[in-house]
């Protein structure tokens, strides 16, 4: 009998792991392509909660992945952003520069993808 509970332990036990619940991963799934006046460029599989400097020519934007996307008017995208994309839109950008990636559209620490400097809005 003893080992018919610990059998029945380890079934339940192995049962429980089988349909815990994994946490999502910290990536946007997609492409978010951004167009300058010479041709367009693409940021595959964004991270969540990094800052995307994309320059001050860029003139078009489209967020297909399945995230919020914050775009800022400033390259370390620091205070509040000056628009929000959903997932799977498309809009003209003058002045946008930067984009970070949330799974909401509330802001939060970021890191700097080109430096590595981590901040808080």
């Amino acid at each position: 009998m003893k080992g018919f509970h610990q059998m029945a332990a380890a079934v339940v036990v192995a049962g429980m792991a089988m349909v815990s619940v994994v946490p999502e991963a910290a990536a946007a799934t997609g492409i978010f392509l951004y167009y300058e006046p010479d041709g367009g460029l693409g940021i595959v599989d964004p991270d969540d909660d990094w800052c995307y400097p994309l320059g001050f020519t860029v003139r078009h934007l489209d967020n297909d992945t399945n995230r919020t996307a914050l775009l800022f008017d400033n390259n370390d995208c620091l205070g509040l952003p000056s628009a929000t994309m959903r997932p799977r839109t498309m809009r003209d950008s003058p002045g946008y520069v930067s984009v970070v990636f949330h799974r909401t559209s509330n802001t939060r620490c970021v890191t700097v993808k080109d430096d590595g400097d981590r901040h808080c809005n």
